[in-house]
């Protein structure tokens, strides 16, 4: 069998991706993000929807940090989705307390897309802030997300903001390499797509949204895992302008064991397959061509994970057999190891700028190419089962895995029960710092932790000091000396493959150039909306049939307790949910032409 062009494709695939990523990146920076002023014409009121399910654990640091940000005016919206725990106590002290803080308690858990649904009914801006309720914004991530909606240079274009996750909790090493990935992987791919023109998806931990653009695509799909990703691609479909703020940062939690951290990621790969599959039509409009490149790079992602299972399979049967015929792919992936620690470099100095304890963690970046790399393609491929399933109902969720130390403050909470208290605001210091080093691993895990990954930065730099020491002789004309599976072949091979990667660079800085010139000149200057007036309580309830009574209730109360979720089950529903969407803005339309 030929598999020299899958074999070519699993080994180029991500190193010319990796370059696009930088080169973007870099791009961005300078003609973006290096911009210091920060124009903010007017404060328009904003409400932050945080939905929670079994939060109660977090929820309290996480509010009084929210209710310190600098900003004029705004409310924080706590949803709770159907919690088992104390959340919903836990919110109604809250909302006693501040003034700003006011809850929507759901008995019956129907998902986070709906429970924002809710969150949107109740809010009175017509910005609306989705944050994780293990997350809190940095004092002035809102100046930096509202600033794109208000600013008058197409302003009236921007649907959605999303910001710059920054991971919390760096004690454990499974933490550590998450806060490399959020910086090297996640923000740099955000950027880069910025510079093509569209995101393939917001950040559900921290984003902005216009509510007028919301109502205009459908709202968020029920029925989908990931909320922030369908709903990301309705906005762009119906034209609305996604950006990234990477000043804009939000303080997160994430998974600190390898079953939260697959739970999570399944969810995400299952979000990005359901998008595929949901939003092939694209190309049936020349009018969303600028959607092309980042379906196409998803779809090429799937593709590489089932190429690589595959060329993994054979290397392992023919190691068995003797055959040994795939033992310069080990030479090759130690390449791609090089280049993708490349681009930790080059992020980990963007990144530095709002986080300057990155730099801490960076030993930790080892293990991205070594090992964590392919267990995101095995999650890859385990999501496709699940997502080719139809799902017929809500997609709901369980409690996500918010660190080892959360984990241990809950499993105390419910063996020793505590009155709920929340600290005194009045007396707690403004500044603080945001990180976490606290580490509850048992110490053989640590100790273990530190061992790997001392092994495999030796193993790593014992290559790229033979890969430096033999391209160095074989220019000078001097023999090189064989170490282990290392000799002179595989040297000349590495010096082919730099020499590729380096032209492959200059297209790729060239093509970027033009594409970001020519979306420049095309959309730049044009203004296709005027900036639209804010939505008013009688849209949302004709849009939602809300009854008078229940109407009044989401609107005015400050506490809202609801046995049964208000929200019509055909809304968010995937083809169900188009017509009934285009129905009802007929009937809009019609009603306005009337007046």
């Amino acid at each position: 069998m030929n598999i020299h062009w899958i074999v070519e494709f699993v080994f180029w695939y991500p190193a010319i991706m990796a370059m696009m990523w930088v080169l973007g990146s870099l791009i961005f920076y300078y003609s973006n993000e290096r911009k210091k002023t920060l124009k903010l014409e007017r404060t328009p009121f904003v409400s932050i929807l945080m939905p929670a399910h079994n939060e109660s654990s977090v929820l309290i640091p996480v509010v009084e940090q929210m209710t310190k940000l600098n900003y004029p005016e705004y409310e924080i919206i706590l949803i709770n989705d159907g919690s088992s725990d104390d959340t919903s106590e836990v919110m109604k002290a809250l909302c006693e307390k501040y003034p700003c803080v006011r809850v929507v308690d759901l008995k019956k858990n129907c998902g986070k897309a709906n429970a924002l649904y809710l969150g949107l009914i109740a809010s009175k801006g017509e910005i609306l802030v989705g944050v994780d309720a293990d997350s809190y914004l940095d004092k002035d991530a809102l100046r930096y997300m509202v600033s794109h909606f208000v600013n008058k240079n197409n302003g009236e274009r921007v649907g959605a903001v999303t910001g710059n996750p920054r991971v919390r909790n760096r004690g454990s090493l499974l933490g550590k390499i998450q806060l490399c990935e959020y910086a090297s992987i996640i923000s740099l791919i955000k950027r880069t797509q910025r510079v093509l023109g569209k995101v393939m998806t917001v950040s559900g931990v921290c984003v902005a949204y216009r509510k007028r653009a919301l109502l205009d695509c459908g709202f968020w799909d029920r029925d989908m895992m990931t909320e922030d990703i369908a709903v990301t691609w309705k906005l762009e479909k119906n034209f609305w302008d996604v950006r990234y703020e990477p000043r804009a940062l939000c303080w997160m939690l994430v998974p600190e064991t390898i079953k939260g951290l697959w739970r999570q990621r399944k969810r995400w790969a299952e979000g990005g397959l359901e998008v595929v599959f949901r939003h092939w039509d694209i190309f049936k409009s020349w009018r969303r061509r600028r959607m092309t490149p980042i379906y196409l790079e998803q779809v090429a992602s799937f593709f590489w994970s089932v190429c690589w299972l595959f060329l993994t399979i054979l290397l392992i049967t023919s190691e068995i057999r003797g055959e040994h015929l795939y033992t310069d792919l080990i030479w090759k992936s130690q390449f791609l190891s090089f280049v993708c620690l490349s681009q930790f470099v080059v992020a980990m100095i963007l990144e530095s700028k709002y986080d300057k304890d990155i730099l801490k963690s960076t030993w930790s970046v080892i293990w991205y190419p070594i090992l964590y790399w392919y267990i995101n393609v095995f999650i890859t491929l385990g999501a496709l089962f699940k997502t080719i399933l139809p799902r017929k109902k809500l997609a709901t969720w369980k409690s996500p895995d918010r660190g080892i130390t959360q984990t241990q403050n809950e499993e105390n909470r419910k063996a020793n029960p505590q009155p709920i208290q929340l600290s005194d605001y009045e007396s707690g210091q403004d500044e603080q710092s945001h990180i976490e080093y606290e580490n509850k691993q048992k110490t053989w895990k640590k100790v273990l932790g530190v061992i790997l990954t001392l092994v495999a930065w030796i193993y790593m730099l014992v290559y790229f000091s033979y890969m430096i020491y033999g391209i160095i002789c074989d220019k000078m004309n001097r023999p090189v000396k064989e170490f282990l599976f290392y000799d002179l072949n595989k040297i000349r091979q590495t010096e082919h493959f730099f020499m590729i990667l380096f032209i492959a660079v200059l297209i790729e800085l060239l093509v970027l150039i033009i594409w970001k010139e020519y979306n420049r000149r095309r959309f730049g200057s044009l203004r296709r909306r005027k900036f639209a007036p804010d939505i008013t309580d009688q849209e949302i309830d004709s849009y939602f049939h809300l009854d008078p009574v229940v109407s009044t209730v989401f609107h005015n109360e400050k506490y809202i307790e609801i046995e049964e979720t208000p929200v019509p089950e055909g809304i968010g529903q995937g083809r169900k949910a188009i017509k009934e969407h285009k129905r009802l803005m007929q009937e809009a339309r019609r009603r306005r032409s009337a007046m």
